[in-house]
């Protein structure tokens, strides 16, 4: 839903990962509703890219940047954080099959969210710290595809984190199973430091679990470059492309940095009401299966792009219903919490409108030949 942008100073907010795919569009929300940005950074060409955003151009004034090139080496945030109020630490590794399980994967997670916890620390000011977790921390990579699709399981803000991938420790076999075991880890230690009032540091932390994460980007203008980075949910239903093997939930990019944002207000939400995690992602009716859902998604894209399908531009994937879909979403506490009782947008709406953007760039790389 658009906002009308508003020039309240409600602090400085660090952001880790500020030219990804949540971090950009949070970045955004931010901005809109009246936070100063630090967009942290691991190369200097993504402050350019970053600055190309029309929705930042009226901002410019209200935006900073920090450089941390290495955020594993001890030290790597402080100078970053130095005067932040709040932090939104979203920067991650996306386990690659040919990543180093432990040098690429495992300990970039625990090493980055160490060096966050304590630059924060030692700022003296910063009073909120949100992380963005990951739905892989819920499963054992060592059950493999056996997890179904009827979304039997709940998962709501009080889920319990996989044991076994919370106990995984280096050397570990595979990138699943560093993925899935860093996760568990930060969630687990960071949840330990929310509750166990010996170990309480001098800021508030919020977890956020989002589901896959869809949506256009105005930072890509080609429909070849928007095909690369689009969701795998997004190119299965619209391309036919091969089956997600996970899908723990799915979330509009806006929605899921709605979440990250909101969480950030001491007053409307309280430490004390905090849940163990936020779940980013839309709520499924009580005894939908996997195929329901994935179907009526379907059905939504067929129905908005009959003349797309006619053409052949897009293939609608009807049957590739994601390998493990276990768990029945439930995001009513999230939605009241942090999006004022509003629904998050449904895997069809948010499809819809990456295929728009999709066909959108097409149509106008079409005419530009023309």
């Amino acid at each position: 839903m658009p906002m009308v942008p508003t020039f309240e100073d409600r602090g400085l907010v660090a952001i880790t990962g500020a030219n990804g795919t949540i971090g950009y569009a949070s970045v955004i929300h931010a901005l809109r509703t009246g936070y100063r940005v630090r967009c942290i950074l691991r190369r200097e060409d993504a402050i350019q890219r970053l600055r190309s955003g029309p929705s930042l151009r009226q901002y410019k004034e209200k935006i900073e940047y920090a450089i941390v090139t290495d955020n594993t080496i001890p030290g790597a945030y402080d100078s970053a954080l130095v005067g932040a109020r709040y932090v939104v630490h979203i920067a991650g590794v996306w386990p690659m099959p040919n990543y180093h399980p432990d040098n690429e994967i495992y300990h970039p997670f625990v090493k980055s969210m160490s060096n966050i916890l304590s630059a924060a620390a030692k700022s003296g000011t910063v009073r909120r710290i949100v992380f963005t977790q990951a739905g892989a921390a819920l499963v054992n990579p060592d059950d493999g595809d056996t997890l179904g699709t009827k979304m039997d399981q709940v998962l709501n803000e009080y889920i319990k984190i996989n044991a076994t991938s919370a106990a995984f420790r280096p050397p570990l076999p595979s990138p699943h199973h560093a993925y899935c075991g860093a996760k568990a880890y930060c969630m687990t230690y960071l949840h330990s430091l929310q509750t166990q009032p010996q170990s309480k540091p001098p800021f508030s932390i919020i977890q956020v679990i989002p589901g896959t994460v869809i949506g256009p980007s105005e930072l890509i203008t080609t429909s070849s470059e928007a095909y690369t980075q689009m969701d795998r949910m997004s190119k299965a239903l619209l391309f036919n492309e091969a089956k997600p093997r996970y899908a723990f939930g799915f979330v509009h990019v806006q929605d899921c940095a709605a979440v990250h944002i909101a969480a950030l207000d001491e007053e409307e939400v309280p430490e004390i009401e905090v849940p163990n995690w936020f779940i980013a992602a839309s709520s499924n009716e009580a005894g939908k299966e996997g195929g329901d859902v994935w179907r009526e998604a379907g059905d939504v894209v067929e129905e908005e792009f009959g003349e797309e399908v006619e053409s052949g531009l897009f293939t609608v994937g009807r049957e590739n219903v994601p390998v493990n879909m276990p768990y029945h979403v439930d995001s009513t506490l999230t939605e009241r919490m942090l999006l004022g009782g509003e629904k998050f947008r449904s895997l069809g709406e948010s499809v819809k409108e990456v295929g728009k953007w999709y066909s959108s760039l097409v149509k106008r790389e079409s005419a530009t030949r023309k």
